[in-house]
């Protein structure tokens, strides 16, 4: 009886020494097994500063974020709970949190303005706001965490979130479940986990646990008020799967067959899914190459037509009194989340396609301090938004897109492409995502600690991949 307790108290119960003879039975063990095994030398050189820069950029979104209402909300009321201090808080006074209830405000923060990196294709994940926020947070909790540890833990929680989203084929949402609810549960455990020196047995329980604790509806896509909400889903899956991670380390335990199994992630939510996913090439593909950062303050399936446009307008010379229509053919799941042509609150707008493909018609959108409430009352961009015709062009989902602008004198121009500059992740230059950053933080006096850790952390990439 001795032995069971001091067991338990480690975090590994009985059950958990049962399973050990088969470790990698389910898909859970298998990429706690490869999370817990990581090292820094075992991935291939472009691999760490990709990292660097997924913390980088989510750092900058949060901070941007920070000044929001809704981000203000959740940092009151976790001021309000008080607890342990770990985490100091940058943009919010003298705010310093517990490990999880930092994971919340800094998820929150991160997604507050539509500005934070995803996966191309989409699979309903946010990396900057679910693994490198939850990775910075324990950075700044544990002075005694290297930067390599730091890096190590964000790329196992990138391969892990990212193979769960392929996994569901993104087909949670035709369901109505806001997807990076769902899966960022998983990537902050994943981080919790490597940081705090988890064993893949208490990984694999924490995954567990994380199924039943992330969630998030997309009601308000469809009720034309609440957007708010958007923002702390990814604020919740943070803090899920820290709490998850927490959970496991003292011996809760979830059900390992959480992912595949009857009445798990892909059998309770999913439409389709490809179960395969979780696992193929791992180790071998490196899905964090996968990652794509955001221009503008808008989603992602906005970015390529608000490009496109953009640029026929500069290279024509146009100006919007010299359209007379605009027409865009999408994939279905834009036609049905996504055509929401007057929108009622700022969330809406920027989860509009119509909406913000018209805003880029009379804002400079590559400032995110542009998009406000003020676009919601102004009489051209919503005269604009409502006349944009939008159907179908046969594809389920995806980010393709065909742009047809009817001019006043008779011309047509038309433009297509399958994403936005940027998109794929060896486009976005240093000096770009350094630009941006600089751009969301210019006017942020206080960053000083978040800086120095950003800092030591990209500088120390080298030095921590020498043997």
């Amino acid at each position: 009886m001795a032995r069971s307790t001091e067991q338990s108290m480690q975090g590994v119960s009985s059950t958990d020494m049962k399973h050990n003879d088969r470790l990698g039975a389910t898909a859970a063990e298998k990429l706690a097994r490869f999370a817990c095994d990581l090292r820094l030398d075992r991935v291939p050189q472009d691999i760490p500063p990709l990292a660097a820069a997924i913390l980088k950029d989510a750092a900058g979104c949060a901070l941007f974020g920070a000044r929001f209402p809704w981000a203000q909300a959740v940092a009151e009321h976790l001021r309000d709970l008080g607890g342990r201090p770990q985490v100091p808080i940058e943009g919010f006074r003298g705010l310093a949190l517990p490990l999880p209830q930092a994971g919340l405000l800094l998820g929150t923060m991160c997604h507050a303005y539509e500005l934070d990196s995803l996966r191309s294709p989409g699979a309903g994940v946010h990396p900057g706001a679910t693994v490198a926020l939850p990775a910075l947070a324990h950075a700044l909790a544990d002075p005694s965490l290297t930067a390599d540890r730091v890096i190590v833990a964000i790329i196992a929680g990138c391969e892990i979130m990212y193979r769960i989203g392929a996994a569901t084929m993104h087909s949670p949402e035709t369901r109505g479940f806001h997807a990076p609810g769902l899966t960022g549960a998983f990537g902050a455990a994943t981080v919790s986990a490597v940081l705090t020196g988890m064993n893949a047995d208490q990984l694999a329980r924490a995954f567990g646990i994380a199924g039943s604790l992330g969630g998030g509806l997309l009601a308000f896509a469809k009720a034309g008020d609440g957007g708010m909400v958007k923002r702390l889903h990814l604020g919740r899956a943070a803090e899920a799967g820290m709490t998850a991670a927490a959970l496991s380390r003292r011996g809760f335990e979830g059900p390992l067959a959480v992912l595949e199994g009857r009445f798990g992630l892909l059998d309770a939510y999913c439409e389709h899914s490809d179960p395969s996913l979780l696992t193929r090439d791992l180790g071998e593909k490196w899905e964090i190459r996968q990652t794509c950062f955001k221009r503008y303050a808008a989603h992602i399936t906005v970015h390529g037509p608000a490009e496109a446009l953009r640029e026929t307008v500069g290279q024509h010379g146009l100006k919007p009194r010299d359209i007379a229509g605009i027409s865009l053919e999408m994939s279905d799941k834009v036609l049905s989340h996504h055509n929401i042509p007057q929108p009622d609150d700022i969330m809406s707008a920027q989860y509009s396609v119509p909406f913000m493909t018209a805003a880029a018609l009379h804002v400079d959108l590559d400032d995110p301090r542009s998009v406000t409430e003020e676009l919601l009352h102004d009489p051209h961009i919503r005269k604009c938004s409502e006349t944009i015709d939008i159907c179908g062009n046969g594809e389920k989902k995806g980010w393709s897109f065909k742009l047809k602008l009817a001019l006043q004198d008779g011309n047509i121009i038309e433009r297509s492409g399958h994403g936005f500059s940027g998109a794929d992740i060896k486009e976005a230059a240093p000096d770009w995502l350094d630009s941006k950053f600089e751009l969301m933080t210019a006017d942020i006096p206080e960053k000083h600690v978040w800086e120095e850790k950003l800092i030591d952390i990209s500088s120390s990439i080298d030095t921590a991949r020498s043997p």
